[in-house]
């Protein structure tokens, strides 16, 4: 199967994420071709040949997020993109992600034809944050592209996406029909590119998960940040090329982060008011 990334913008982590994920995918057999579709080559350099640069810039990003102006419909074209060049099973994963099992279960899933995401949440009916009970207010009981949204619709994680090469242009024509459709109702936006995937894809009952396989540290980003900053520091200060980072992974102790940390907001709020009440008391800068 081919791999994708999307990886884009000015914020370091978005792209050392980006960077991990791949090592850890060439950790381990079953990956054929690496496309990274971003506006920021340079940071990708370190894989030389081993990956495919498919350039992106702000003109571009414009024109992917369509009529509606809608941010993560680029996640979509990028997708699309790809499957137009590919012609393998394609594996989109998200920039905070790591493979943590072998491939041989995924592959199979996809060869048979089924689809992918991460894993199943809930159904969105059960969903109790804000915005998805403001979702569901709009849409329950209607119909988007064929698909009847009920009280048995489900919202699954996007964070990986599995598309087999049998059906993979017309799944991804399905999800892009099925966000613009989304997104001329007056339903919250923030996750109708996730919603889209899960209509999409979970067409006749062939979605599967992969979350036995991936990590999706998206509960936890602070505590795999360090991890990942001291790794890249460790590789460049001592000249690791790519056959030694991709070995170094053998030594990574994944097990040891946890995917989901929660603080207290009352915790939050205690140290921010501890920050205001005690600043530094001495700060000097060379002159």
């Amino acid at each position: 199967m081919d791999l994708l990334l999307l990886s884009f913008g000015t914020r370091l982590e978005n792209h050392y994420q980006a960077a991990f994920s791949i090592l850890s995918f060439l950790a381990r057999p079953g990956i054929e071709r690496v496309f990274v579709v971003t506006d920021a080559p340079r940071f990708y350099a370190q894989f030389g040949a081993r990956i495919e640069i498919l350039p992106i810039d702000e003109a571009l990003m414009s024109q992917w997020r369509g009529e509606s102006g809608f941010f993560w419909r680029i996640k979509i074209k990028a997708i699309e993109k790809v499957v137009g060049i590919s012609g393998n099973d394609l594996l989109y994963v998200d920039s905070d992600t790591f493979l943590a099992g072998d491939l041989t279960g995924l592959s199979s899933v996809l060869a048979g034809g089924a689809t992918v995401m991460h894993r199943l949440e809930s159904r969105l009916s059960q969903r109790a944050s804000s915005t998805e009970k403001a979702m569901w207010a709009v849409l329950r009981d209607k119909t988007f592209s064929g698909v009847r949204i009920d009280d048995q619709t489900e919202m699954w994680n996007a964070g990986v996406i599995g598309l087999p090469s049998v059906s993979a242009g017309e799944d991804i024509a399905r999800t892009l029909e099925l966000c613009d459709a989304l997104c001329a109702t007056p339903c919250t936006r923030r996750l109708i590119e996730q919603f889209s995937f899960s209509l999409a894809l979970s067409s006749g009952a062939r979605l599967r998960p992969c979350d036995d396989a991936i990590i999706h540290y998206w509960g936890n980003k602070p505590d795999w940040n360090l991890a990942m900053r001291d790794f890249f520091a460790e590789a460049a200060l001592t000249d690791a090329d790519l056959p030694e980072r991709i070995g170094r992974l053998s030594y990574f102790d994944f097990r040891a982060l946890p995917i989901l940390r929660k603080e207290n907001s009352a915790r939050r709020r205690m140290v921010a008011a501890a920050d205001w009440l005690f600043p530094p008391k001495r700060v000097a800068y060379f002159e």
